[in-house]
This record gives C-alpha cells, sequence and structure tokens, in this order.
C-alpha cells in the first residue's frame, strides 16, 4: 500500500512529529503482558477501528485489578478521540492517584499522557480556532502542567491568547515559556531548550506574529539545527553557492532536509516582525546579490483581500496589456490597476482554476474554468458583442464528458495536429489516494468537443491522481507532448504521439521520476511542472516540484523535486543537487522566468503549507540556481499558484501569487538590461499560437547569441502566465532577429527587429 501524504491544508509544522514518541521503557516492578492478553488485544483492536464507544465500554467494564491501569488509559484515550475532554482528564488523574507515572510507559501501550496528548492532537493538528484549541488543551494544562508534555498545550493556548488579544493568558504562557527555557538553560540540557523554544515560537507563528524575542529564539533555533545537521553530515561549506565538490553539495542537502523546519521558523519569523534581511542575518547568508528587486504592490494595484488558489494572465481584450482571471473571477487591467468584472462580462462560474485559450479560432481568447468534475467553458464574443462571454458548456457538448473525479491540471493543446485548441484533464483522487484515468478531449472543429481519452491510449497507464498538465514540443517535431505531474507516490506521465494514439514515452527519456527504493514501486508526490531552457543550449529543460517529506525521504521512498536537464540525445538527467537547488519540503507550482532580463531563465517555486515561503532563484548564466527569495523582497507564504506577467508595460516580469493567505503582487522594480516581447498571432484555428517556438538571434554583437523559448498554455497545476514571449537581452541594444515557428505550420518566419518594445508578431506563412 502506497503511503500517504498528509492533506493539503495541513501546516508545514505538523511534518514534524509535534508528539516525542513513547517512552519504551516500562515502570520498575511492572511486568510486560503476554500477547495473549486478551484485554490488550480487545482494546488495541477497538482503537484500531476508532471504535471509541465500544472502547469506552470495553475499559469501563474490565473488572480485573491487573488490568486497570491499561483499562483507565484506553478510556482516557477513548474519551479524547471522542472529545470527552473532562472525561479524558478524570481517567487521567485517577491513573496518576494509583501511582502511574504519566509521562511513563504502560506495557504493550506507551505513555498515558503522551497517547491522550496525541489523541486530543488530532482534533486540532489544521484548526487553529482560538475557542476550539481552548477547549482541547485548557484542562490537560490547568491539571498536568508539571508535565513533560505540558509546553504542547502551552503553545496552542498562546496561539489562542494572541489571536483573541487576551493580554493576560500572553503573558501567563509566556511566563511558562521564559522559566521553563531558564530551568532548562540552568540544568544545561539544550535539547529540552530546543524543544521549548520551538513551541514557544510555533504558538506565536500560528498566531501569526512575532516580535524581537520570538525571531531571537527562531534564529538561535535554526543554527543549533545547522549546527547539529552539520556534525551529523560531515558539512563544513556556507549553506548557499554551487562552487564546491559534489559530495559536499550532497551532504549540503542532508542538512537542508534536517533543518527545513528551522529555516521555515526563521523565515516567518523574520516576514512577520518586518525585521530587514541584511548582513550578519542567517537568510543573507544563505543567498547572492539579486539583479532586481521587488516591490509589494498588492494594495495599489487593486487585489487585496483576495483569497485565491491559482491564477492565469491574457489579454482577453485585446487592448495591449494582460487581464486576469482568478479561478474564473475576471479582472481588467486598467493601466495597471485591475477591477473586477466577473457579472459584467457574463461571468458566473468560479472554480479550482482556469485556462485562457481560443478554441473556436475567432481571434479572442476564451476561458475554461475548472470546478469539480464539471468545467465550464465561456466563450468570448469578440469586440461586436464588447468583449462579453458566453456559457458554451452545453452547447459544446463539454457537459457530456463524464469525470470520474474533479480535475487538478488542465490545458488547452493541439494534441491531434490539426490546428485547433484540444483539452487535457488531469484528474485527481476521488476518495484520498484513489487515482482515476485522465481526460482527453477532442476539439471538433466545429465548436463540439468529444472523449478520445480511451481511443487514443490514455487509460492504458493508471489510473493515478493527477495534478499538472504541462504540455511543450519537448523534441522539436512541430507536434506538442503532454507531461502530466501525479501525486501519492506516483510515477508521472509524458504523452507522445505515435501511430495515430498517445505512449507514455516517460520511462524512456528519464523523467517519470526515479523508482524507490531502487527498482521499487514509489516515485514522487508531484504537483506541478514546467519547461525552459535552463542551460542556453537550445532545447527545453523540465523542473518537476515535489512534494517531499522528510519521514518518507529518509524511509527511502519519496522523490524530491527535479531539474532534468535534456541531454544531446534526448535524454534527461536529473541535476537539482548540483544545480544549486535548495531543498524544501513543499515544492508546488513551478515556474522558468527571466526575471532580470539578462538572457537566462530564473527558477520561481510556491510552496504549500502554512508558514513556508516561495523559493526565488537566479541563474548565474550557467544554469546553476542560487536563492534571492529575502534579498529580493520576493516572497510569499503559503503560495498555491502563480503567474508571471508585465502588468505596468515597463518590459520587466512582474508576479502574482496565489494563496488562501491573500493574494500578492510584486511589481519588478528592474534595472538597465534591454529585452524584447512578442505576442503571436497565428491565423489558424488557433489564433493563441499555443506551442510555437520562437528564437531571438543577436545581429550586431561581436558573438552572436540565440535564446529559445516556447509558448505554452499552462503549467504547474493549472497556472498560466502571460501569453507573451520574453526575452532579456542583458546590455545588448542593437538589432535582433526574431524566428517562428507556427505550430500549424512546418515552416519558419523571420524578421529583424529593435529591442526594448513589445511586438505582435502575425503569420504570413501559410498554415498546413
Amino acid at each position: 500500500m502506497i503511503p500517504l501524504a498528509l492533506p493539503l491544508c495541513v501546516s508545514a509544522w505538523f511534518l514534524t512529529p509535534e508528539i516525542p514518541n513513547s517512552p519504551t521503557s516500562w515502570p520498575e516492578g511492572i511486568v510486560a503482558p503476554s500477547t495473549q492478553d486478551e484485554f490488550l488485544k480487545k482494546a488495541q483492536d477497538l482503537r484500531g477501528k476508532e471504535a471509541w464507544a465500544d472502547l469506552i465500554a470495553l475499559a469501563e467494564q474490565e473488572t480485573d485489578p491487573q488490568n486497570q491501569s491499561l483499562a483507565l488509559s484506553f478510556l482516557a484515550i477513548a474519551k479524547a478521540a471522542g472529545q470527552d475532554f473532562e472525561g479524558s482528564l478524570a481517567a487521567l488523574k485517577e491513573l496518576q492517584s494509583g501511582g502511574v507515572v504519566l509521562d511513563e510507559a504502560l506495557p504493550g501501550l506507551g505513555s498515558p499522557m503522551v497517547e491522550v496528548v496525541n489523541a486530543i492532537y488530532l482534533h486540532c493538528w489544521a484548526n487553529f480556532d482560538p475557542a476550539f484549541n481552548r477547549k482541547c488543551w485548557q484542562g490537560l494544562f490547568q491539571e498536568f502542567s508539571d508535565s513533560h508534555y505540558s509546553p504542547i498545550a502551552a503553545s496552542r493556548l498562546l496561539m489562542a491568547a494572541l489571536k483573541e488579544k487576551k493580554k493576560g493568558e500572553v503573558k501567563k504562557y509566556q511566563e511558562f515559556f521564559e522559566n521553563r527555557i531558564q530551568q532548562a538553560r540552568d540544568n544545561k540540557n539544550p535539547g529540552a531548550e530546543a524543544d521549548l523554544s520551538r513551541r514557544y515560537v510555533d504558538g506565536y507563528l500560528r498566531a501569526y506574529q512575532s516580535n524581537e524575542r520570538i525571531l531571537e529564539l527562531a534564529k538561535s533555533s535554526w543554527a543549533q539545527a545547522w549546527k547539529e545537521a552539520s556534525e551529523k553530515y560531515s558539512y563544513d561549506g556556507p549553506t548557499g553557492g554551487v562552487e564546491m565538490d559534489p559530495e559536499m553539495l550532497k551532504a549540503r542537502r542532508e542538512c537542508e532536509i534536517d533543518t527545513d523546519d528551522a529555516f521555515n521558523t526563521i523565515a516567518l519569523a523574520t516576514y512577520l516582525h518586518g525585521e530587514p534581511v541584511e548582513e550578519g542575518h542567517p537568510l543573507f547568508e544563505m543567498e547572492t546579490t539579486p539583479g532586481v528587486q521587488f516591490e509589494d504592490v498588492t494594495e495599489k494595484i487593486g487585489l487585496s483581500n483576495l483569497r485565491i488558489s491559482r491564477v492565469a494572465a491574457a489579454d482577453f481584450d485585446l487592448d495591449g496589456d494582460p487581464d486576469l482571471s482568478l479561478c474564473g473571477r475576471l479582472f481588467e487591467n486598467r493601466r495597471g490597476k485591475f477591477v473586477e468584472i466577473s457579472k459584467d462580462r457574463g461571468l458566473t462560474q468560479v472554480g479550482l482554476g482556469s485556462v485562457f485559450g481560443d478554441y473556436d479560432g475567432d481571434g479572442y481568447l476564451d476561458l475554461l474554468i475548472v470546478k469539480g468534475a464539471f468545467p465550464t467553458l465561456y466563450r468570448n464574443l469578440g469586440k461586436r458583442g464588447k468583449y462579453r462571454f458566453e456559457d458554451v458548456t452545453n452547447a459544446s457538448g463539454l457537459d457530456k464528458i463524464t469525470m470520474s473525479s474533479s480535475p487538478e491540471g488542465a490545458a488547452w493543446v493541439d494534441f491531434d495536429d490539426d490546428g485547433d485548441l484540444d483539452l487535457y484533464f488531469a484528474l485527481y483522487e476521488n476518495p484520498m489516494s484513489v487515482g482515476h484515468h485522465d481526460i482527453l478531449v477532442e476539439n471538433l472543429g466545429d465548436g463540439s468537443f468529444a472523449d478520445r481519452s480511451e481511443a487514443l491510449g490514455i487509460h492504458k497507464v493508471g489510473p493515478f491522481c493527477g495534478r499538472g498538465v504541462s504540455p511543450c514540443d519537448v523534441d522539436g517535431d512541430g507536434r506538442q507532448e503532454i507531461f502530466v505531474s501525479n501525486y501519492r507516490l506516483q510515477p508521472n506521465f509524458q504523452w507522445k504521439w505515435q501511430d495515430e494514439g498517445f505512449v507514455d514515452a516517460s520511462a524512456t527519456v528519464g523523467i517519470k521520476g526515479e523508482p524507490q527504493p531502487e527498482g521499487g514501486g514509489y516515485y514522487g508526490h508531484t504537483i506541478g511542472s514546467c519547461w525552459g531552457d535552463v542551460d542556453n543550449d537550445g532545447d527545453f529543460d523540465l523542473f518537476s516540484a515535489n512534494l517531499a517529506h522528510p519521514r518518507f525521504i529518509r524511509q527511502g521512498f519519496s522523490n524530491q523535486s527535479m531539474l532534468g536537464i535534456q541531454q544531446a540525445n534526448g535524454q534527461f538527467e536529473d541535476q537539482s543537487i548540483q544545480r544549486g537547488i535548495r531543498f524544501q519540503e513543499t515544492h508546488s507550482d513551478p515556474a522558468l522566468v527571466d526575471i532580470d532580463n539578462d538572457g537566462d531563465l530564473d527558477l520561481s517555486l510556491t510552496c504549500i503549507y502554512e508558514g513556508v515561503p516561495s523559493a526565488l532563484f537566479q541563474n548565474d548564466g550557467q544554469g546553476n540556481f542560487q536563492p534571492i527569495t529575502f534579498r529580493a523582497n520576493a516572497v510569499a507564504f503559503h503560495a498555491w499558484g502563480q503567474t508571471w506577467l508585465d502588468f505596468d508595460g515597463d518590459g520587466f516580469l512582474d508576479v502574482i501569487y496565489a494563496s488562501s493567505n491573500g493574494l500578492k503582487a510584486l511589481r519588478n522594480t528592474g534595472n538597465d538590461h534591454q529585452y524584447i516581447r512578442i505576442a503571436l498571432r497565428c491565423k489558424g484555428k488557433d489564433s493563441s499560437a499555443f506551442g510555437a517556438i520562437v528564437r531571438v538571434t543577436t545581429l550586431e554583437a561581436d558573438s552572436p547569441q540565440t535564446w529559445v523559448r516556447q509558448l505554452h498554455n499552462a503549467r504547474g497545476t493549472t497556472s498560466q502566465d502571460e501569453p507573451v514571449l520574453h526575452f532579456g537581452l542583458g546590455s545588448y541594444k542593437g538589432k535582433v532577429e526574431v524566428e517562428v515557428r507556427w505550430p500549424d505550420s512546418d515552416r519558419s518566419q523571420k524578421k529583424k527587429l529593435r529591442t526594448g518594445r513589445l511586438y505582435e508578431f502575425k503569420q504570413t506563412i501559410k498554415a498546413k
């Protein structure tokens, strides 16, 4: 059975076990029960089935004096599991009065206190409501404040007091932690001091607050965690950079895995306290000097208080600037400010995500909204229709496409090379860990769609838990492959057209994932993926973002995020470690974009889970990456989707991060580098020209240089960047040659253009 990842709503803080394992030593004088112990067997069986009422009845009816301690323990566990916290505490107190040390193990069970705390914790591991947490933890803290495990309760109660601004209670829990930390320090117990500090800090961060003292403790925890990891893996190098021995890079990766929780903590504590990341700060030392800075303009451009998971950008009204679809909510760009116009333009559905594409070939971008197992298609009525949208889901036959689960990934892609846009849906799990076959929908050319999944081979592999779709013409044969990111430790797909159908070529070219253990059947929790020429060698490389729990990695069955560099023979080689990609547990939605206009592609990664920062990596021109997130002021927490676009028209790419904490818009303040931007207009059935490959070559440089980009419809997990090809040119100011290979033609079209502006490049050669 494939191990399960935690649900996506869980905070990264909980990925490190919140509760220590129960002690395995038993109190003196207690004899371990035999495996034939009837009561213990029955109790453990009922507990495993979560039959709490039956377990309570069994415990209350037990009369054998030899089993009374176990009976009271199981009674306390079952009542806590059923949210009868008073009853649970009463059972614990009776145990204690009978001479049982609650923090110590009982035969066949473990520590009663640990078991009860675990039972309580399961109710609120992802629930940060103050009232509910007080209900869960108040009694335990009051009755057993001397317990080794009382700081767990104190941390949650501190969070509740901070959220409700109860100063007296805040002071009480502050004093509790400060006194305990000082005691641990006096007793020269660094392990206890570190554990208490972490719980103290967590109480603040879960309330989304920080201060100078909390940041001090977070820095100390980080320093201690890195010191311990460095000693464990014999690593004495820097926390950043790639210029070192490969074995040293591997050792640093091990350190990053062990210290990821401490990294998240210092990152959020710094961000919430508002402390600048300057020389001497641990985050500063991890990063390199950024080529650009970012400015938070969320409120300024009208995007405040929007809790959205995914975002798509495109110029739906052909006025020359990018607009936004936030899961179906339409926002018009009005001179750099965004105004919601959904209802005015006929859009009434909001879903999980959305993607623009001209499915009917009339020259206007239509909008697909992914909403459960019933996607909605809106047709753009164009200039004559005042750019309103009409729901054509039923008229197009899309409503007749049967989906056995909800799609997480969706993309427009001309899979059959007939010139019009078809659809691919990556279906997610339902119920948890149960996969489903993906759906491939053909555009019949008359405004209608038909399911071609089974007929074209899509159902020959899987079913898996799909999360993202990223089409790309990987091998340059004029037809796009379809890369699908799969979750739940499952392999990924690379659908390639062959013999009038699709075959999965992922294993052949090396992008399926790494089977783990070696030769085993586990892969990765891949969420999103993206394509781009990372090393400027003229072909397309692949980044796959894996949610990689450290506990799974240490057990040897979880892929980490992979940077597949395409080799001359078309094979891909994972070079994530040697290229400098820092480990983070919850990599989610990746984008390869040139943020500093130096010509090479940088890497942006969102990271889900509360308290986890996004990551921005700067390409050094050789295909190596160094983080610049905090130095560049480009961080967002608990982000999911992202879109890169030039919303202010200054020639530098800005970013909008989608997050349940609130959408965040960051303006790129730029530098003195040059650029050229190409908006394509195909004259075939797909005016948006998705799949076109564009090369830009310098004509007046001493050493001519060529860059290649491909116009992708979607990437990540239903994210869509502004469909304009962006080329940074560094300091070059001369003429360039722009060569476009259109998706519906075997011939290329060339123009000589000047730099420093956006061009609309119209197709003039004949389509196929």
